[in-house]
């Protein structure tokens, strides 16, 4: 077969391998490669991004890749930037058999189909790839049932396949890409090599990743590592040089100096700084120490707390009582709290050293600093908020990209009525008109909070985007009031729990409602 015939579809086809693979890690087509080879790659679960000699881009669930390989340097290969990737391969030779005056001609041929397509249905072709798989399991298999199965398969390719290459979610990618490090941090592989493979140049991928993440791509594995090496440092049943093989570093000696750079202390002092019990008196300050590193299992929470409700309001006058008794029972190494607790200090200090931090005279950064500064570890205080900062001004850029000068204002509902939180709330404002530097509709600036009968009332703002948090079980019927602007239905944790923690999983939030 010395010419190809490129106009016509092939009438014959020899298949070399089928298979439906499950792969997590980079995955290639291996074996010899036959003359003029054609490949089917058919994405089923999951995405990746795919490589073919200068060939490059990304496959989602339903996108087809068809190759035509001329030599080994067209070889495909794939890596998953999800958990896993769920995908049908063939490869197969084509060619075009036809007949004049008695005379057969065999002419090699590529699918007339070439490169990333989209298939509109997976379920119609579903069908058809089980019976070509089955059929080709069976040992002593003839290439004649092979060849019809897989022209019926074909057939309904061609038929449900999308002519338009449809153009990569570039944010989505690169989400798939952070995804892809968080699951394989401790592995080694070129951060080059990543940015081939998302079909970008490397200094648009750096500065999109940058974007997307805050981190350039070795800052976000290294801060991966140091976040689990944390973790495992706290538990305390590891080694430092068994942690340090854990999240990818074979040197413990540069381990540790990477670890001191990253979080201010070096891993033995982290280690013993964690290594106790901590009774919490304040719920706030649990997101506090969590940041910090000091593991869930260390924390214990011995709050009572009081509720009374308000007229139209569900925010509490909360007061705190503590039981002694357990505590002396359960005796922590440590007892941490805010000064709502001056009153029972004296006796808290006979049970274990007592540490209380004005809570509302000082902000939650504050707190993050007085709490690591308690423990001996002042440095992760600092590390951490640098971490936080870059996070922050990543997400107030693509917030304003995104919303431009549009006001946003907060809302909370029950079923007496709601709270707007004005530019001067504390919790609220600090994140959105501080950190995100969102601009608040007129007159929010009047005051901290304003209590109303109803959400009707909310329509003199004006405001372009509402984020409400709603105490009943059923959401809030938002087209009763008949509310203007884009509504976000949220939590109140994170956005009302005034702590380090909080914080930064709002930001997270605020992306996805006013970012994606």
């Amino acid at each position: 077969m010395k010419e190809i015939d490129k106009d016509r579809e092939p009438t014959m086809f020899h298949l070399h391998d089928v298979q439906v693979l499950s792969i997590s890690q980079e995955w290639k087509a291996t074996g010899y490669v036959h003359n003029r080879e054609q490949k089917i790659i058919v994405v089923m679960e999951g995405s990746a991004s795919f490589r073919s000699g200068e060939k490059s881009g990304m496959l989602g669930q339903g996108d087809v890749l068809i190759i035509s390989v001329e030599n080994a340097t067209d070889a495909v290969s794939l890596l998953p930037i999800t958990q896993s990737l769920i995908f049908f391969y063939v490869a197969l030779q084509a060619a075009h058999v036809s007949c004049l005056e008695g005379n057969w001609k065999i002419a090699a041929a590529c699918l007339p189909i070439q490169g990333k397509r989209h298939i509109e249905s997976m379920a119609l072709i579903h069908h058809q790839i089980e019976q070509l798989r089955l059929a080709w399991k069976q040992k002593n298999q003839d290439q004649t049932t092979l060849h019809v199965l897989f022209m019926k398969l074909w057939k309904k390719v061609s038929a449900s396949i999308s002519q338009t290459e449809r153009q990569p979610n570039r944010h989505a990618l690169l989400l798939g890409v952070a995804e892809h490090m968080n699951q394989h941090f401790a592995e080694t592989f070129q951060i080059e090599e990543m940015a081939r493979y998302s079909g970008m140049t490397p200094t648009v991928f750096y500065q999109q990743f940058k974007e997307v993440t805050s981190l350039t791509p070795l800052q976000y594995i290294n801060r991966k590592r140091m976040e689990k090496a944390c973790e495992l440092l706290a538990e305390g049943r590891l080694t430092i040089p068994e942690v340090s093989s854990e999240v990818g570093y074979r040197d413990v000696y540069y381990f540790s100096r990477m670890f001191k750079k990253g979080m201010g202390v070096p891993p033995n002092r982290f280690m013993k700084s964690l290594r106790m019990n901590i009774a919490v008196l304040h719920p706030a300050l649990v997101g506090d120490l969590l940041a910090l590193g000091v593991p869930a299992r260390a924390l214990i929470p011995v709050w009572e707390q009081k509720k009374q409700k308000r007229p139209y309001s569900l925010i509490e006058a909360a007061t705190y009582e503590f039981d002694l008794f357990r505590l002396r029972q359960i005796g922590p190494d440590l007892i941490v709290g805010t000064n709502q607790a001056n009153v029972w200090h004296e006796q808290l200090a006979q049970i274990a050293p007592t540490q209380l931090i004005p809570f509302k005279q000082t902000t939650w950064r504050e707190h993050l600093r007085l709490l690591a500064e308690m423990l001996g570890i002042g440095e992760v205080a600092s590390s951490w908020l640098y971490y936080y900062d870059l996070k922050v001004a990543a997400a107030r850029e693509r917030i304003r990209k995104k919303i431009g000068n549009e006001t946003v204002i907060a809302v909370r509902t029950w079923d007496e009525g709601a709270r707007l939180f004005g530019a001067n709330r504390r919790k609220i404002s600090d994140i959105l008109y501080g950190d995100l530097q969102v601009n608040a509709p007129k007159g929010m600036d009047r005051f901290a909070f304003l209590d109303v009968a109803s959400l009707d009332e909310l329509q003199e703002f004006q405001a372009d985007h509402i984020l409400l948090f709603d105490e009943r079980k059923q959401r809030t019927d938002i087209r009763k009031h008949q509310l203007r602007g884009n509504v976000y239905h949220a939590e109140v944790y994170p956005w009302l729990h005034y702590s380090a923690l909080g914080h930064e999983q709002a930001i997270t939030e605020a992306l996805v409602h006013f970012a994606e």
